[in-house]
């Protein structure tokens, strides 16, 4: 059973997906992490992911051979551990950037697939309820409003700049909704959570039971 959950950065999702893969036992499955770890390995190849005309071409000779393993709280490429890197300055932007390459999507999407395949797994992202896993049982979409997420954003990194934080916010928002290639979108079906105002007991109690009602209509 594959349950999807996307939206926004800072929205909730990470930490929803997280307590609710502990709630169901079930596998986890984070593909933003997959996008920093591609993006920083084809800088790491000297590939301007800015650069215009962009070097499609050769990206997309790159990453055909890109393999990933996800073990639990790990990403690993190329049999190479990328854990602590995406966690550093820069990875999101590189995240952000290189997925606005049809070429890296859709080999992320066969590698997000085949990890899937047979599990029972959530899969946190931007675009797996509308393009990767559109058939998936159960479908969340969160969101927040920019200022909420920029605060959250800000207890997270106290020395940062609030105005710099919420500029930063709105540009990955701009470019995740308008880029080309599946645009970051609620699926038709996707239950919608608001959790400017929503604490975390409150939004894992609602996915436990929008679950276990979806798997009721299966039975039924």
């Amino acid at each position: 059973m594959v349950i999807t959950i996307d939206g926004y950065a800072a929205s909730g999702k990470s930490s929803a997906a997280v307590a609710l893969a502990k709630a169901l036992g079930f596998r986890l499955l984070n593909t933003g992490w997959m996008y920093r770890a591609a993006g920083l390995a084809l800088k790491d190849r000297g590939f301007d992911l800015l650069a215009n005309p962009r070097d499609a071409a050769g990206i997309a000779a790159h990453i055909a051979g890109f393999h990933f393993d996800m073990p639990p709280d790990k990403v690993i490429l190329g049999g190479a551990d990328w854990t602590e890197r995406i966690g550093c300055e820069g990875s999101g932007a590189a995240a952000s950037l290189v997925g606005t390459f049809g070429e890296v999507r859709e080999k992320l999407k066969a590698e997000q697939r085949r990890i899937a395949e047979g599990e029972n797994i959530i899969c946190e992202g931007r675009d797996q309820g509308t393009a990767v896993f559109p058939d998936a049982r159960v479908k969340f979409f969160f969101w927040a409003s920019p200022e909420v997420r920029a605060s959250r954003r800000l207890n997270q990194l106290p020395n940062a700049d609030y105005a710099t934080i919420l500029q930063q916010i709105r540009d990955r928002d701009h470019q995740d909704e308008n880029r080309a290639i599946d645009p970051l979108k609620p699926a038709e079906d996707a239950i919608r959570f608001d959790t400017s105002d929503l604490g975390e007991t409150e939004i894992l109690q609602r996915m436990i039971a929008a679950v276990a009602s979806k798997n009721h209509e299966g039975r039924g």
